[in-house]
């Protein structure tokens, strides 16, 4: 699994750079998790919505993105 860039370099990325990154770090690791479980992708954001609240993951936070980040991490 792919680590986060250290704070040095996360604060040179932009808003909108941190949000791409975390969309495709959430977008792989549901992948993993679909190929380990057989769920759909949607099924598998869904249940990270119910668990960690927020809008789709096109409009959520970077708070949001983390949160369910690692809250599918600690399904492992």
């Amino acid at each position: 699994a792919p680590t986060p860039a250290p704070a040095s370099e996360r604060a040179q990325m932009s808003v909108r750079e941190r949000l791409g990154a975390l969309r495709k770090e959430l977008n792989t690791l549901v992948a993993l998790h679909h190929h380990r479980t057989k769920k759909p992708h949607g099924v598998v954001h869904s249940e990270l919505r119910s668990l960690c609240g927020g809008p789709p993951t096109a409009m959520a936070s970077i708070e949001q993105l983390e949160e369910r980040i690692a809250t599918l991490r600690s399904w492992r």
